[in-house]
């Protein structure tokens, strides 16, 4: 009985099915429906390509972004040393190398630093910092050289003290001027020079002035005010061969 129903029932869709005008009907409504279908799959499609393509900007932004991150931090520090170089000046005087300060070399001590001069160090070498003597190179550790600034106690040249040029040793670490002439007049506000027969320096940096004179029984002695005291270098002149240079007002 129910295969009778279903019978009747499909062959009553085909006669409805060859009806024109509900054929037309069935194929007006079905046709805008796959024209939809169609466009949204292509819209679908359209809207992945894009995303992959955006997605692909992307990464290629992020590697730009990466690599401007890095050049503006690179130019940051040309720039910060740049400021710093723009106080240090050329010096006309043969035999000088410019040098950089690496780090300090035995903290909390700020008078010892590492510095990239790697030529052999056999006697030590002056370092300069605008005509000013700074300190002295002693030897080499691996590709950098060790140093002594003024203020430490181990520093050691030669300086001439005055208009007479009195020859003496200069200590670092409290600033003394030792074995000075006994009766030579030393007069407070005097000049401090290097004398350059030491080696370590060339005739004429500037050392310092005199603050106070002191009298020992067969020397005198000068407590000086040094002209370079900085515990923060950056860079410096190392005297690779010492001379003379002509005498420079301070």
């Amino acid at each position: 009985m129910n295969r009778i129903y279903f019978l009747l029932f499909a062959f009553l869709l085909l006669f409805i099915f060859q009806i024109s005008y509900v054929k037309s009907l069935f194929l007006n409504t079905a046709l805008p429906l796959e024209e939809k279908f169609v466009n949204i799959k292509s819209d679908i499609i359209k809207r992945i390509e894009f995303c992959k393509e955006g997605y692909k900007k992307l990464k290629e932004l992020e590697k730009l972004n990466i690599y401007l991150n890095t050049e503006i931090a690179n130019l940051k520090i040309k720039c910060m040393e740049c400021e710093r170089l723009k106080y240090f000046k050329e010096l006309d005087i043969p035999n000088l190398r410019f040098v950089k300060v690496v780090s300090y070399a035995a903290l909390p001590d700020f008078t010892q630093i590492y510095i990239d001069y790697n030529k052999p160090i056999m006697t030590p070498k002056g370092l300069v910092y605008n005509n000013f003597a700074a300190g002295i190179a002693v030897k080499n550790v691996k590709n950098y050289s060790l140093a002594y600034l003024n203020q430490n106690p181990k520093t050691r040249y030669s300086v001439l003290v005055g208009k007479n040029q009195i020859p003496g040793i200069f200590f670092g670490g409290k600033g003394i001027v030792k074995y000075l002439k006994k009766f030579v007049k030393i007069k407070k506000g005097d000049i401090v020079i290097t004398s350059g027969l030491d080696g370590v320096f060339y005739k004429g940096a500037f050392v310092g002035k005199v603050e106070k004179i002191i009298q020992t029984k067969l020397y005198q002695e000068a407590k000086i005010k040094l002209f370079y005291n900085n515990l923060a270098p950056d860079y410096f002149y190392i005297v690779e061969k010492n001379g003379t240079i002509k005498q420079q007002n301070f």
